[in-house]
Formats: C-alpha cells, structure tokens, sequence
C-alpha cells in the first residue's frame, strides 16, 4: 500500500488524520492545527475555466 502526504488546505500542516466517509464514500480529513474538516476530493486542482468551455 502506498502511503501519501496529506496538507491541510488551509494551513499547510501535515497534522491531519482521517476523520470517516462522507456519504459518497470519500475519506474525510481533519486537521490537529487548525481542526479544518476537508475530503480527499478537496486536494484536487480545479480545473480552469479554460478547459471547461
């Protein structure tokens, strides 16, 4: 299994632990720092406006 380096959006740290699913059944994360609550999906890179038109 591979592991990966979780970041909190919000304040960078790399405190987080996996905190459930949502109902989706997509890991949920929070944060120790500054106890944010954000989804694996929350990671991804939108993508720009360019591409979507």
């Amino acid at each position: 299994m591979a592991s990966v380096n979780i970041h909190c959006p919000r304040c960078q740290s790399a405190q987080v632990y996996r905190h459930g699913q949502n109902p989706k059944g997509h890991d949920r994360f929070r944060c120790r720092d500054c106890h944010r609550v954000f989804s694996s999906l929350t990671l991804m890179r939108p993508v720009s406006r360019a591409l979507k038109s």
